[in-house]
């Protein structure tokens, strides 16, 4: 009995680490509201994609030329080989793996 509430208590404690942090964010997400919206009209993004986009590209899209860029840096196109006229698929790139698991 006594190791089943030491888990339990455990559990109370992990949940309560969980709410803290998901007030944190929701405390740091509160200047960017009006993108958070936007963002969560696409749909089948749910707000914690939504806040994950957020934070891995920023709200300042002038770093990005255009949406080309912004798939490449995310690491979401395929690279480009091609040699001699002939074309071969390659593997999706690197890039910001944080944000491609949240987009995949």
């Amino acid at each position: 009995m006594m190791m089943l509430e030491k888990q339990l208590g455990h559990i109370d404690y992990i949940n309560q680490l969980i709410d803290d942090l998901d007030a944190e964010i929701e405390e740091r997400m509160t200047p960017f509201s009006e993108d958070l919206e936007l963002i969560d009209t696409i749909p089948g993004i749910g707000m914690q994609t939504v806040q994950q986009i957020l934070a891995e590209i920023g709200t300042d899209m002038s770093r990005y030329p255009s949406a080309k860029h912004l798939c490449s840096w995310a690491g979401l196109t395929p690279g480009h080989d091609e040699s001699a006229g002939k074309k071969r698929s390659t593997k999706v790139r690197k890039g910001n793996l944080k944000l491609r698991n949240a987009l995949t």
